[in-house]
């Protein structure tokens, strides 16, 4: 899997001012100087899942490329612990029926709602919505303990501690949006480990929003999109050709194909100065790939700086003298096999 530039302080801070728990522990309400860490909601690593990406954007009404991962409604703060229970898919948050309701049909006599199509996907624009802790397996080793109050931390109600199943934690207010909520209960949902798992049996018959939100993942992230998907002008991305299912992504870069689908862009996908997070995936390619701006020629000392042994730069250097002999485009000399054999020496 590709790696991703990890996520820029600007989106943390826009994280920050969006939260209106002042940064503090979402569940626990603890301040930050108690170890409160940034949380995704939607792990930004699924980012390089090009065809999971896809599918979700076409489900959401959006544009190809445009889902950013890292934006503030789909960071949220979360103690040391609890983050790494929650990583570990050890307990989620879910939405209010109501609101899940709103991505769902009507119901058809017997026959529950369904997920809305791309046409219909609802636009929920309130700045806070609220959410319930929900364990995913059995917790009872340990305990929750939420602070009530931020002054006289000395009184007796101060701190409250919570016990497996955790149906006494209130309630929580929070900027992420509910489509990443209910698309992160989705992914867990459908993971084989789950659907044999006693637990989650039991919590698919007892709990009925838990039981909605298991149709999303195959609505939203099957990875195949409809037919005529591809020539949607609200599809469609705004920048140029993206490869194709079932390419190789080194093979697509090193082709030159597409360039500019893989330059590093003038700024993080999560620039620290935006008031905004970025309309773009937060994928990039390995730093030991080579990046060329369309139509521009590699110069030797770029070349130098790209590969630090010898022997590459002989290699960039002899690429470079053929293409001057020729007076052709960059790397039209060179064969698929030999740029494929290259490519594969500067990452070794």
């Amino acid at each position: 899997m590709p790696s991703i530039k990890p996520i820029s302080e600007g989106s943390k801070i826009r994280a920050q001012k969006a939260d209106p728990n002042g940064m503090r522990c979402l569940v626990e309400n603890c301040p930050k100087e108690r170890g409160v860490e940034a949380v995704h909601v939607v792990p930004r690593e699924l980012s390089a899942d090009r065809k999971f990406m896809k599918s979700i954007e076409w489900s959401w009404k959006m544009r190809k490329g445009t889902l950013n991962l890292d934006t503030r409604r789909n960071v949220f703060f979360l103690g040391a612990s609890l983050h790494s229970l929650y990583k570990s898919g050890l307990w989620a948050l879910i939405p209010e029926e109501h609101i899940v309701d709103r991505f769902l049909s009507k119901p058809k006599g017997r026959f529950p709602g369904s997920p809305l199509p791309r046409q219909r996907f609802p636009d929920l624009e309130d700045e806070t919505f609220r959410y319930t802790f929900i364990p995913l397996a059995d917790l009872s080793s340990f305990g929750i303990t939420r602070q009530n109050q931020v002054t006289n931390l000395a009184d007796p109600v101060a701190f409250t501690t919570h016990l497996h199943p955790f149906t006494t934690l209130p309630s929580f207010t929070s900027h992420v949006h509910p489509k990443y909520v209910i698309l992160r209960m989705a992914c867990l949902l459908s993971s084989l480990e789950k659907q044999t798992d006693p637990f989650i049996i039991n919590l698919l018959e007892t709990n009925p929003v838990v039981c909605k939100l298991a149709d999303f993942y195959p609505a939203w992230a099957s990875g195949c999109l409809p037919l005529g998907a591809k020539a949607d002008p609200s599809f469609l991305n705004v920048v140029p050709h993206e490869e194709e299912d079932g390419e190789e992504e080194e093979r697509a870069y090193m082709s030159m194909k597409s360039q500019s689908d893989y330059e590093e862009p003038d700024t993080e996908s999560s620039d620290g100065d935006s008031v905004c997070t970025a309309p773009r995936r937060i994928w990039y390619p390995p730093s030991s790939w080579i990046k060329l701006p369309r139509g521009a020629k590699r110069h030797s000392s770029e070349i130098e700086h790209s590969c630090s042994s010898s022997e590459h730069k002989g290699k960039h250097r002899k690429l470079l003298e053929d293409e001057n002999n020729t007076g052709s485009v960059p790397w039209s000399s060179c064969t698929k096999e030999s740029i494929s054999k290259w490519a594969y020496e500067c990452s070794t």
